[in-house]
């Protein structure tokens, strides 16, 4: 293996694909228990049938989820594996001359991210913007008293697009901060073993003044993650109140329940997208240093358009590459 391992290459095309069914099969069994759920409710004696035709429409959608956390933990562990093989050949390839804190810090921290990009960041985002993007179709095609209720779900999409900037800039100083911390100390255990002079006290201080730096950098960014998620939660209960103004008072209330079932679907999908783009920034930004490191002499990659290709979300990375310099030895 030589340089940094694609995403999509081997057994992992496949495992996209059929993420992709089951991220369409999940739209059409919420449009189908929504149906059933209007049937079971409009009936006030249902026979039996269509209660157990409702609880195995759950029963199939709770086995397309364990099937796609399945699936999607087969496609994240093999990315691992071929990102801890190209790693290796590099420190091989490197031999003693390299830096020691500089593979730590991708060993402990690196792999971890890479492992939540592949998974959470790259699966997650891809099956839950496929689900909640068709069963959205499907409501403003056929349900035309529910396309007022979609338009705060598409402004909550959108202002969580806006925050994907700030966010990549606060994860991109956290893990900057926390480099230069794992560094320091790797450098003053070495220096230590091999029985340097002690700092008096200046270590301890520099450790705290660090410390304090990192955790300023890691509130930033739980804050920019935190308004993802309060953007998502605020569109779906904003749908959910704008559909009951518009039936209550009406004659219209037939249908309440599977509307609701539907729009908490998408709601549902649109918050784990957000999650999902949280764990996909961190991953990219590990990924880029895994590259620099593999493939020293690389060109700098260019920044991604989120718009094209297969899957749109794929493609996405932080808007600017990262770069990574080594801190000179004390």
């Amino acid at each position: 293996m030589s340089g940094t391992p694609r995403l999509l290459a081997g057994k992992r095309r496949t495992l996209a694909a059929l993420l992709t069914a089951l991220a369409l099969g999940e739209a059409v069994l919420a449009v189908l228990f929504a149906a059933a759920l209007d049937r079971l409710l409009g009936d006030a004696h249902p026979p039996l049938l269509a209660l157990l035709s409702a609880a195995g429409i759950a029963a199939m959608a709770a086995a397309a989820l364990l099937l796609a956390r399945w699936v999607g933990e087969d496609f994240a562990q093999g990315f691992v594996a071929d990102c801890r093989a190209a790693l290796f050949e590099a420190v091989v390839r490197e031999g003693e001359g390299g830096s020691d804190a500089r593979w730590l810090t991708v060993l402990i921290n690196d792999m971890a991210a890479l492992r939540n990009y592949a998974l959470r960041g790259t699966v997650r985002l891809w099956t839950s913007a496929t689900a909640a993007g068709a069963a959205a179709l499907w409501v403003a095609l056929t349900m035309p008293a529910l396309r007022t209720a979609l338009v705060p779900l598409g402004v909550g999409a959108g202002v969580i697009m806006l925050l994907v900037g700030p966010l990549s800039r606060a994860i991109t100083a956290q893990r900057k901060e926390r480099g230069r911390l794992n560094r320091f100390l790797v450098r003053r255990v070495r220096a230590e073993l091999a029985g340097a002079p002690s700092a008096k006290g200046h270590g301890f201080r520099k450790l705290h003044e660090m410390s304090g730096d990192l955790a300023r950098a890691s509130v930033r960014r739980a804050w920019g993650a935190g308004t993802m998620d309060a953007a998502a939660t605020f569109a779906g209960l904003t749908a959910a109140l704008v559909l009951v103004w518009q039936t209550v008072g009406s004659q219209h209330t037939a249908g309440l329940a599977g509307s609701l079932t539907l729009l908490g679907f998408i709601a549902a999908r649109l918050l784990e997208s957000a999650r999902a783009l949280h764990a996909r920034i961190g991953g990219r930004i590990a990924l880029d240093r895994l590259t620099a490191l593999v493939e020293p002499d690389a060109p700098p990659a260019k920044p991604q358009r989120l718009p094209t290709g297969f899957p749109f979300a794929l493609r996405f990375s932080a808007p600017q590459p990262q770069t990574w310099p080594k801190e000179p030895r004390p």
